[in-house]
């Protein structure tokens, strides 16, 4: 918590006398209390109410009965006897009980104070870091944004039992029979990536908070098929993307996106040469794009501060349900970063990324690059091992997958999932259209 008050004399302040000394008689009163309130010593304004409750928390650990006399005892052990008021003060708290059938009530006055004393405390520690000229816009923002998560964690402070998290997988699950067995579709939770065979694989398709690694060798179609995934989501389920790339131009990826979409040569756009009867698919197409809802972000020097910086810029406005970033080993830690090695500051981006897919609730998909190992085998199949300097990213990512082309000049492309944490591992083959940059399921393709 931010707040720390030093005396109990300050005015103007958020907090409630009456219902600090209401709450700490209750548990004089009804000692079987103290756990089901939830309060800790620091979420009392009043210093001398911090110590008291300091002392039943103590009690309560070594499983010792709180009373009068116990709680003297802790408190003359702690030095702080005399410093509440002595014994007096403690019998005086169980006349400030209006009833002990309302002590939840109090205790939310007293959490409702100390969340508003900690926003204080809060916009006086991000005004004194505007003024900081040394900071640039970006990093004030993160910082910002972290410390108001901080002050929110406060507000809810529940540890489910498991019987609650035992009920919500069953209705989930439930909820999944039905729509399955209706054919209405798939939950809300899970994301299709449009290639059939990759959503059986993955279970469904993507989930949120998970974060998912494409890992394959140069020139294997990582970022193609991260479009190719990109675009069903925005043109077919609506979705809302945003791609950070530091590998391409925010205008080499739409031309990639405008290829697929609308079925004319990649090498076309890029020549920036049309045939007359290209023109008018070109332009429903561009009209198509323009109103989806994707985001690009091509900025050089991409860190994990900006990243969830601009990402929590985004939830906050038009919303997000993916986050795309082409690729990971691109990525640095920033300036103020300090690493042994480059495997320790990629260890630390994959677990930013991570942890990012957690707070935004949405799916996080990261391209990574392989080391050369997977060319010296035979079938060119890729390992977990391959990663590329970091083990970390394996760790952290709830599914690595790989993607490689068994031959180049064929358009036959394999994709693997070779760690899958609440799933199953496996492969399929999959259709490259190397014209349009586009995958598509391998029996889609051979149908048509």
């Amino acid at each position: 918590m931010f707040a720390d008050a030093e005396n109990d004399d300050f005015t103007g302040v958020p907090h409630s006398l009456e219902a600090e000394e209401a709450v700490a008689g209750v548990v004089l009163l009804c000692p079987e209390l103290l756990q089901t309130l939830g309060l800790s010593e620091d979420q009392f304004y009043i210093h001398r109410l911090r110590f008291i409750w300091a002392a039943y928390q103590a009690l309560e650990a070594q499983r010792q009965p709180i009373d009068t006399l116990t709680v003297c005892a802790a408190l003359q052990a702690a030095g702080h006897l005399d410093e509440i008021g002595g014994p007096a003060y403690l019998t005086s708290l169980l006349n400030q009980v209006p009833s002990t059938l309302h002590a939840a009530g109090y205790a939310e006055i007293i959490k409702g104070h100390a969340i508003r004393r900690d926003l204080l405390a809060a916009a006086n520690q991000l005004a004194r870091q505007a003024y900081d000229t040394s900071l640039d816009a970006t990093s004030l923002l993160s910082q910002a944004d972290e410390i108001l998560r901080r002050v929110g964690q406060g507000v809810e402070q529940k540890i489910l039992t498991a019987h609650d998290v035992a009920g919500e997988i069953y209705d989930e699950m439930n909820e999944r029979a039905q729509l399955l067995a209706t054919g209405k579709g798939l939950p809300n939770d899970l994301i299709a990536t449009g290639l059939l065979d990759v959503d059986r694989l993955l279970g469904g398709g993507l989930q949120p908070e998970r974060l998912y690694v494409v890992a394959g060798r140069p020139g294997q179609g990582k970022t193609s098929w991260l479009i190719s995934i990109a675009r069903h989501q925005i043109l077919k389920l609506g979705q809302r993307v945003a791609i950070f790339s530091l590998e391409m131009s925010a205008k080499q990826l739409m031309r990639r996106f405008l290829a697929q979409d609308s079925g004319i040569n990649s090498a076309k756009l890029t020549s920036g040469v049309l045939a007359v009867e290209d023109w008018e698919t070109f332009t429903e197409s561009v009209g198509r794009m323009g109103n989806s809802r994707l985001f690009l972000d091509d900025s050089p020097g991409l860190t994990p501060v900006s990243l969830r910086a601009k990402c929590h810029q985004l939830a906050r406005g038009a919303g997000l349900d993916l986050v795309i970033v082409d690729y990971l080993q691109l990525m640095g830690a920033g300036s103020g970063m300090r690493f042994q090695n480059r495997e320790q500051e990629v260890a630390y981006c994959s677990r930013a990324l991570k942890l990012l897919a957690r707070e935004l609730g949405v799916p996080v998909l990261v391209a990574a690059q392989l080391n050369r190992a997977a060319e010296m085998r035979a079938d060119h199949e890729p390992q977990l091992s391959d990663l590329r300097e970091s083990g970390a990213i394996e760790n952290d990512a709830d599914v690595v997958a790989f993607i490689w082309r068994p031959e180049q000049d064929g358009n036959r492309s394999r994709f693997k999932v070779g760690k899958n944490r609440d799933g199953q591992t496996g492969l399929v083959d999959l259709f490259f259209n190397a014209a349009l940059t586009r995958f598509e399921s391998a029996a889609f393709a051979s149908k048509k």
